[in-house]
């Protein structure tokens, strides 16, 4: 998974954890698609994660975990 922390190459994520951390957030709770929730989680400055990604496939990877986890806003 290529989610890197602040964006330098060699600081990569699983995506479980990154879903984990997203659970502990209050963008988990926020009353938000879980497409903009999830986004704004992971490319939040000042969150754990602070990332960019390459490809759209990852972030898909997040939204199904996320789902899987019980995501049970406005999906």
């Amino acid at each position: 998974m290529k989610f890197w922390r602040n964006n330098p190459l060699d600081a990569e994520f699983d995506p479980v954890r990154v879903v984990e951390l997203f659970q502990a957030s209050t963008y988990w709770r926020a009353d938000w698609r879980l497409e903009r929730s999830a986004r704004a989680f992971i490319t939040d400055t000042d969150g754990p994660i602070s990332a960019v990604w390459d490809d759209d496939a990852e972030f898909e990877e997040i939204l199904r975990l996320s789902l899987d986890a019980g995501w049970a806003h406005g999906a």
